[in-house]
């Protein structure tokens, strides 16, 4: 099966989206479980935010140092400069799929696992935050954070 531009291009956005994740926790293979990256692009707003699973609790990036033993640099400058690529990351992606003649995702939901090498990526395509007159980008994540704590719990 022969690799089109857009596959590769995809995957190597997606793959810069998990790498500047795992490069904020150091690249920690020992204590991270798993690395849970959102990525929204509904209606020209652009929204990248992470979470981690850490020492079998999950954690979002500002809480990291409280459970890993490895400390890592976690100021407000590094987190800015996170979010910020991987923003960017997803406005590229957005490229590729309009450049392809593709709709474009309104959300991607990835997690990859480092002790594993296990990699998933869910892709949506209905709105989810423009028919709604309240719900944010920020309160999407925070419900997918919620709910993998949830099934953390049970």
């Amino acid at each position: 099966m022969k690799k089109t531009l857009f596959d590769t291009e995809f995957q190597r956005l997606t793959t810069e989206m998990v790498e500047v994740a795992f490069e904020y926790i150091g690249f920690n293979k020992e204590e991270v479980d798993g690395i849970y990256i959102y990525g929204s692009m509904e209606q020209g707003i652009f929204f990248y935010n992470v979470f981690y699973k850490i020492n079998h609790q999950l954690v979002k990036k500002e809480k990291v140092n409280d459970v890993l033993t490895n400390k890592v640099d976690d100021s407000d400058k590094i987190i800015r400069a996170l979010l910020s690529f991987g923003g960017e990351a997803l406005m590229d992606l957005s490229d590729v799929f309009t450049d392809d003649s593709r709709e474009v995702p309104t959300l991607l939901k990835m997690v990859y696992r480092p002790k594993t090498g296990g990699f998933n990526c869910d892709i949506l395509y209905d709105p989810q935050y423009s028919d709604h007159e309240t719900k944010t980008n920020t309160e999407g994540f925070n419900d997918w954070f919620n709910q993998e704590k949830q099934q953390q719990n049970n």
